[in-house]
């Protein structure tokens, strides 16, 4: 007891002192607050990040066992989804681990590094892995869901829940400096598809999978990345990686793969979407007063479709926000995909303030063609939202684009011209010093400016990639591509600048010209000669 009261005695004489040093030296007591309030929020949020690891590592090995400990945790709405158990699938794949392991190294060594140097500027090309070790722990998959209706008969979907919770350690050196990631949670939904379906062993002519929404991604940094893992610059980090996996396989983003010579690539890839979603957002009230003493909010609202994201004005002041925005979407999936919108509060001193959400299905949109209602936000005291969203499917005939032009709204687009980028060849060398290139193709049309992955060091690219551009009036567009030499900043090693008519089957994909005059419900499949080059092409399927 003596020793338990000397204790105190010793700890609150050791904070008055430093309080008074502080104040001999003309700090005010105010910083002394802002520093224990700062070191508060660093112990929570690193004492929530222990709690989270440790449960996800305990489900991946006893999953029933973990969620029972934690379930006076759960509220009482909580449920699990309706999908299949597979038990059998996640024992396989602990087996297998140790040879994914040595597989994945395989790909980030051969196939991910060079890719990386090659985006990277001169002065960062040392960039190497150094470390890339999976551990012991697996990846887990929570369930799996097929769909039996709304299906081709030709076709095979499935949703896989993954669940990674597990001990891999990655590291790399760039100029001399280490840096490392360990810690990674991932939880996501990924879609599976398998089409078409074929007479012939394997049976699946291609294989798609993509996420229907950006996963949920955790991790710790190492080394001297530490600096990096403070509330502020983390999420910056943490925004730039989901961006990234968004761009390679989060809807419409796909990873595609041809599993028999019968069925091209490029027509697994050349899809015409399901439809356009348009979502006018109107306005909004009774929303929260997130500014402290002031009793109201500077509101906005981001429109979410998969990897989409749109995001209104802000209107300054005001808890009954009118912003009468105009965004549309490209949907590729109907089945599972959410519209999901979320209404923000913008602090320029700080983190934006959350003032609630709502989620939509979309296949509650397609089978009613156009909704207008007030929706609730959930995870809010307070608030609703007006929107308007209309599902329009695709034609192919030409006929109706003028009909179509003159009945839009202004922000609204009319067509959609679809594009997929096979190839090129004979590209020239930029200069004998640097040899082979490292092309970029480089595509604008109207407001949209898009860019291809870089393939480094060939003159020969393959890059078997698809773009989509709504446009507003396709007569009045001209559509430019170009491929550049990629460094800082890129140069041209030839351009093609195309004034063409472009037709896709089903739908009125437009880009109007004299090059050429293609009749409707035919696929245009062209090798384009380049500018600024003597022999060299450009395919584009």
């Amino acid at each position: 007891m003596f020793f338990s009261l000397f204790g105190r005695f010793f700890k609150g004489a050791t904070i008055l002192s430093g309080a008074y040093v502080l104040g001999m030296f003309g700090f005010s007591p105010s910083w002394i607050l802002v520093i224990v309030f700062l070191w508060l929020v660093h112990k929570k949020k690193l004492r929530d990040k222990d709690i989270r690891v440790s449960f996800n590592q305990d489900a991946v090995t006893d999953e029933k066992g973990a969620i029972l400990a934690r379930l006076e945790d759960l509220p009482p709405w909580v449920f699990f989804p309706d999908m299949e158990q597979v038990e059998w699938l996640n024992t396989i794949i602990q087996q297998l681990w140790p040879y994914i392991g040595h597989f994945v190294e395989g790909v980030l060594r051969e196939k991910v590094e060079p890719a990386i140097r090659a985006n990277l500027p001169t002065n960062l090309q040392s960039f190497k892995f150094e470390k890339v070790i999976l551990g012991d722990m697996p990846f887990r998959i929570g369930g799996v869901r097929v769909y039996h209706e709304n299906t081709a008969e030709d076709e095979i979907i499935m949703d896989v829940e993954i669940l990674y919770s597990g001990d891999c350690r990655f590291s790399l050196r760039i100029k001399g400096l280490k840096a490392g990631i360990k810690d990674v949670q991932l939880h996501g939904m990924i879609r599976i598809e398998m089409k078409p379906l074929v007479r012939q062993v394997p049976l699946v002519g291609g294989l798609s999978f993509y996420f229907l929404k950006p996963p949920a991604i955790n991790f710790d940094l190492t080394n001297f990345t530490n600096i990096l893992d403070t509330p502020g610059l983390s999420n910056i980090l943490h925004k730039i990686i989901v961006e990234q996996l968004s761009s390679v396989m989060v809807l419409p983003n796909k990873i595609t793969l041809s599993l028999t010579e019968s069925v091209p690539l490029h027509l697994l890839k050349f899809l015409p979407p399901a439809g356009v979603l348009q979502v006018e957002v109107l306005e909004a009230k009774q929303l929260m007063a997130s500014d402290l003493g002031f009793g109201s909010t500077d509101p906005y609202v981001i429109v979410i479709v998969g990897s989409q994201e749109f995001r209104t004005p802000v209107i300054t002041n005001d808890i009954n926000p009118v912003w009468n925005h105009q965004c549309e979407a490209i949907v590729n999936q109907v089945e599972g995909l959410t519209l999901d919108v979320e209404v923000m509060d913008e602090d320029k001193t700080s983190r934006d303030d959350f003032l609630g959400r709502t989620s939509i299905k979309i296949s509650s949109v397609t089978m009613a063609g156009r909704i207008n209602a007030w929706y609730p936000l959930e995870e809010a005291k307070s608030g609703w939202i007006h929107l308007e969203i209309a599902w329009l499917t695709l034609t192919d005939n030409i006929n109706h684009l003028e009909t179509i032009m003159h009945q839009r709204k202004s922000d609204f687009s009319s067509s959609l011209l679809m594009l997929f980028i096979d190839s090129a060849k004979n590209l020239p060398d930029a200069s004998q010093a640097t040899g082979e290139p490292n092309p970029q193709l480089k595509l604008k049309i109207a407001k949209y400016v898009r860019y291809t992955s870089v393939r480094p060091k060939t003159n020969n690219p393959v890059w078997e990639e698809n773009f989509s551009f709504l446009l507003k009036n396709p007569h009045s567009h001209k559509l430019r591509l170009e491929i550049l030499k990629y460094k800082v900043p890129p140069t041209d090693i030839a351009t093609e600048s195309t004034n063409r008519t472009i037709k896709k089957t089903t739908e009125n994909t437009i880009a109007r010209g004299n090059e050429a005059q293609v009749s409707d419900n035919e696929q245009v499949t062209s090798i384009l000669q380049l500018n600024d080059s003597m022999n060299s092409s450009l395919e584009v399927p």
